[in-house]
């Protein structure tokens, strides 16, 4: 009987260390899986922050290159921005909301609507764009910011992934 007793409560000894042992386990991978996909958002952000970024750019870069046919009004800060650029913008900025800070691309999209310059059908047709009032300055700004969040993230990337994963959590 005694034999017994002993054999019993070495299996029930067995089975909590399995017990504990599997629990560890599945917490270990649990927050392992999480900080992945912490991490994959992070990069998902920068990613969709950059592509925003580089097309922004090409907006700027576009004042240049077509000063020809640009319409000024006696500013150097006046934006012209084609139709399907602010199109893609703003369905850019729709369709990663998810990923992109929104409270800042709605108040760029709130500021330069108001710099609208109003041309006639026939002139924004000949145009092919709108031009934005002092919208460079604006285009710009929005350019610095994403840049500054781009940092931003990046720096929180370098600090997740360099921070330990341990078996145990424990606040400390």
């Amino acid at each position: 009987m005694a034999m017994f007793v002993i054999g019993m409560s070495g299996v029930l000894t067995g089975a909590l260390l399995v017990i504990l042992g599997f629990y560890i386990q599945m917490n270990y991978l649990e927050r392992k899986e999480k900080k992945q996909r912490l991490l994959e958002h992070k990069v998902k952000e920068i990613e969709t922050l950059l592509a925003l970024n580089k097309k922004v750019i090409e907006i700027l870069e576009k004042r240049m290159v077509m000063m020809d046919e640009y319409v000024s009004f006696d500013a150097f800060d006046d934006c012209y921005i084609t139709v399907d650029d602010y199109i893609y913008l703003q369905s850019f900025a729709a369709h990663n909301s998810f990923y992109l800070p929104n409270y800042f691309l709605d108040e760029f999209f709130k500021q330069i609507s108001t710099r609208k310059v109003v041309l006639s059908p026939t002139e924004t047709v000949s145009l092919g764009g709108y031009t934005f009032k002092g919208g460079r300055v604006l285009m710009e700004q929005l350019s610095d910011k994403m840049t500054e969040m781009i940092y931003e993230r990046k720096n929180q990337l370098t600090r997740l992934t360099n921070e330990p994963l341990l078996l145990f959590k424990y606040k400390g």
